[in-house]
């Protein structure tokens, strides 16, 4: 179970704005209720198992109790709505940062909203809007992960992969950092999201608007976009539907 006191050790001022339950459906649904009631900016809404935790398309979100940091952040953003749309890549990038710079990780963040290391899936978020709130949800697998070859844990790779309290800080951190800075900063984040960019260069295959696509990856657009060559011409794409590497 997550160690509130621990927690309170480390970083004080999250714990003040932590709401830490032991189970609930989702985490985003939660932080979504709250929205409406006038949630305060910056609320953590942190839950040690979900029942219908789910990803970007409806997709399930798989996790031990116990095992990863299943936690939703309420953000309210002071820039225009017309920015939001980058928050997905922007909370991505913040955990690769912090995995690679805390415990030297080679994370890498996979468009639009997914973070791998070594190629297999650590990391998950699905950004939800509501009113004048952004609520970014993230699970991270930390001391274990669903059975499969696609996924890993922080602590499979590194001898001290860090407490899940430890985590959840040095996330939380960075990922504040890099959402308060993508309206005006973004085109810097690019730049680092091009330098640990899972996808580019690959060949990859994927559905957006109801066809099919394939071709190679070059780079993340000024909105955010993927860009992909397909049939010789740079196309690019505000949605794709399960992007797969050939």
């Amino acid at each position: 179970m997550f160690d509130f006191h621990k927690f309170s050790d480390i970083a004080p001022e999250w714990a003040q704005r932590l709401r830490h339950h032991q189970e609930l459906p989702s985490t985003n649904d939660e932080a979504l209720r709250l929205c409406v009631d006038g949630g305060e900016d910056l609320t953590v809404v942190l839950a040690d198992h979900q029942l219908a935790g789910r990803g970007r398309r409806g997709a399930a979100w798989l996790s031990e109790s116990g095992a990863g940091l299943l936690f939703s952040l309420i953000f309210k953003p002071d820039y225009d709505k017309a920015f939001w749309g980058r928050l997905a890549l922007a909370a991505g990038l913040g955990v690769a940062t912090a995995l690679r710079e805390q415990w030297q990780l080679s994370a890498e963040v996979k468009w639009p909203n997914d973070v791998l290391i070594e190629g297999k899936k650590c990391c998950g978020i699905l950004v939800e809007t509501q009113q004048d709130y952004a609520v970014i949800g993230i699970g991270v697998n930390v001391t274990g992960s669903p059975d499969g070859e696609d996924f890993v844990s922080i602590r499979e790779l590194t001898p001290y992969g860090g407490s899940r309290e430890e985590v959840l800080s040095e996330l939380l951190d960075c990922v504040l950092r890099e959402l308060r800075a993508c309206a005006g900063d973004f085109s810097s984040q690019l730049s680092r999201i091009d330098e640990m960019c899972y996808l580019r260069g690959k060949g990859i295959c994927f559905r957006s608007s109801g066809r099919d696509y394939e071709g190679e990856m070059l780079g993340v657009s000024a909105q955010g976009e993927l860009i992909v060559l397909v049939d010789g011409q740079s196309v690019s794409f505000s949605q794709a539907d399960t992007i797969r590497v050939i």
